[in-house]
């Protein structure tokens, strides 16, 4: 009799797959824009990884940037993949926290639920 296969588990989504989502998200339900940053400069990489240059955005800058209407208030999101998390003594978290006590809403999220309800508890 044949062994059973086993169903692979599914892969979790990609951190790009989350911010599309995110994105989309955010524009059906605030009307707000968000835009990806390029912090790190990872628009810049050849196929072998090598760094060609820098977009000017510091590294641990969040992903997502928009703009609140009618306010005019900032928004920036990190985005992580599902499972994962910032890290709370980091460039990311530093980010947040400064961009936060600018009076911005700045927030992390692995899924567009948790991008949700912190912009919710914050707007």
């Amino acid at each position: 009799m044949p062994s059973p296969t086993k169903k692979p588990k599914p892969k979790p989504p990609l951190e790009k797959e989350v911010q599309r989502a995110i994105i989309e998200a955010f524009w059906l339900k605030y009307r707000i824009e968000l835009v990806p940053t390029d912090a790190g400069g990872k628009g810049f990489r050849g196929k072998n990884g090598a760094v060609y240059g820098h977009s000017g955005i510091p590294s641990g800058f969040p992903d997502l940037v928009g703009v609140i209407p009618p306010s005019g208030r900032a928004i920036y999101i990190e985005v992580k993949r599902p499972g994962c998390k910032v890290s709370y003594d980091g460039l990311q978290a530093d980010w947040l926290k400064k961009l936060s006590n600018a009076g911005a809403v700045s927030l992390w999220a692995n899924s567009v639920e948790m991008a949700i309800t912190a912009y919710e508890m914050q707007a």
